[in-house]
């Protein structure tokens, strides 16, 4: 699936099962296991930069103009505040830390995608969006330009946004170059600059299918029935049930046969969660947490094939309602299969370096309620499948985050989950789910804090992938 122009489609071969792997493991068939499956011929792959220019600049006056409009003070801008904003220089804002680390990456994903549905590669559209980036910081606030939102509008941006591409491309290349009208509806969903980019222009900026040699997903409707959350051994709070949804999926799943790997992101993992209070006042609690690989190969186990490694790279925004974490990293990993007739196993271990990270309570210490920093992420995750009815999921994490660029000192944060998804019949299946977080955050003026937090959830969950 190059950029070059190509007449045919080429799709990935359909492996034979072998050493107990199938091909339908996810339990639906593949679009090219069907030999009527129409690919039709790939049209030229074209290339729009100055549209892509001129759709990044209109998606940030769109947003300035709605936030200016609704009476948003940052959104007041002058030619004075922006003549201030060019002689002040760059600052850490003290920002609320959604806005920071959650809605900047939503924008820098609408300004990647830009570029990306008309036919730029990953490394462009990043350049795009941290354009966007640079022109709304300098010229559309009346606050000096933020050097942390410069960061995670972005680059959180850009994993997220080529997360959503790759999954929008999932649903319409399913269906080859002429997708049906619910195709078409749900990827406008999941990516809607593309979605409007598709309808002006249609197939002059798509190029050949993008279609995975394998993916897996879970997406998931219930509540989180019980949890706690425990401040400094001085204070706890009961919290459920409260309403939940999660998704997670796996694309191009490690250990698949004939698995190729040439672009960022040819494999990933996207895990998202959001869960809403009893009351309006009640703060959710949501995790965004996305891992890419940049640059890898293949590797087999004996006669098998093993999984991948490679440079990875990752955004995670972790918020139970008692603190929160966020990172932007990167650094090598493996992943792992191995299968055994009925049962399969998968293990990844990431290290990664936290050029900027953040991390805090929900109860604001002064002006600002969180370090800033770099720091380091470990993870480590398990995956069993027994037959095909029955996953079981540990995960762990540890982060720790300075606070070299505000607020001094460290966080420390360990975050863990333990899920279990059982298929109940077809595509319906039920799953648990446990999550534990202990944060351990140090200040250089008043004493130390501890949080910790459980949740259990109860999902009604529809398994897809292939």
């Amino acid at each position: 699936m190059a950029d070059a122009p190509s007449s045919t489609v080429k799709l990935p071969a359909l492996a034979a099962p072998t050493f107990g792997y199938n091909p339908n493991r996810f339990r639906l068939p593949s679009p090219y296991s069907d030999p009527a499956f129409d690919t039709g011929r790939a049209e030229a792959r074209n290339k729009a930069y100055i549209l892509a220019l001129a759709e990044v600049v209109g998606i940030d006056l769109a947003i300035w103009g709605f936030d200016y409009a609704t009476g948003a003070p940052f959104a007041q801008i002058t030619s004075q505040t922006i003549k201030d904003n060019l002689r002040k220089g760059w600052i850490i804002d003290t920002d609320d830390f959604w806005a920071n680390s959650l809605m900047h990456p939503v924008h820098g994903n609408l300004t990647f995608n830009a570029a990306r549905s008309l036919g730029l590669n990953f490394y462009e559209s990043f350049a795009y969006s941290f354009l966007g980036s640079y022109l709304w910081e300098q010229f559309m606030e009346i606050q000096p330009p933020s050097i942390n939102d410069m960061v995670n509008t972005p680059f959180g941006g850009s994993l997220l946004g080529e997360a959503l591409f790759r999954m929008s491309r999932l649903i319409l290349d399913g269906g080859g170059y002429q997708p049906g009208f619910f195709r078409q509806a749900f990827a406008f969903l999941i990516n809607p600059v593309a979605g409007l980019n598709r309808l002006a222009f249609g197939n002059k900026y798509r190029g050949e299918l993008l279609l995975p040699e394998s993916w897996m997903g879970e997406f998931r409707l219930g509540a989180v029935l019980a949890g706690s959350n425990h401040i400094s051994d001085s204070s706890s709070v009961s919290i459920g049930p409260w309403f939940s949804i999660s998704a997670k999926i796996v694309y191009n799943v490690p250990g698949t046969p004939g698995l190729v790997l040439e672009k960022p992101f040819d494999h990933f993992d996207f895990d998202a969660s959001l869960a809403l209070g009893g009351s309006a006042a009640a703060q959710p609690s949501a995790s965004l947490r996305i891992r890419g690989l940049v640059v890898g190969n293949t590797l087999s186990l004996g006669d098998e094939p093993g999984g991948l490694w490679g440079l990875f790279t990752s955004y995670d925004f972790i918020a139970p309602q008692v603190y929160r974490v966020q990172g932007f990293g990167a650094g090598p990993g493996v992943a792992l299969a191995k299968r055994w007739g009925w049962f399969e196993q998968h293990v990844t271990l990431v290290g990664e370096f936290l050029p900027w990270a953040g991390g805090g309570t929900t109860q604001a210490l002064g002006v600002r309620d969180y370090h800033y920093g770099p720091g380091v992420n470990v993870a480590l995750e398990l995956r069993s499948h027994i037959t095909d009815r029955w996953t079981v999921r540990l995960e762990g994490r540890q982060y720790w985050i300075s606070g070299w660029y505000s607020s001094g000192q460290s966080e420390n944060i360990s975050y863990a989950r333990a899920s279990t998804t059982i298929r109940i019949y077809g595509m319906h299946g039920a799953s648990a789910v446990f999550d534990w977080s202990y944060r351990e955050a140090r200040y250089p003026f008043q004493p130390d804090i501890t949080n910790r937090a459980e949740l259990f959830s109860l999902y009604y969950t529809i398994l897809q992938g292939w």
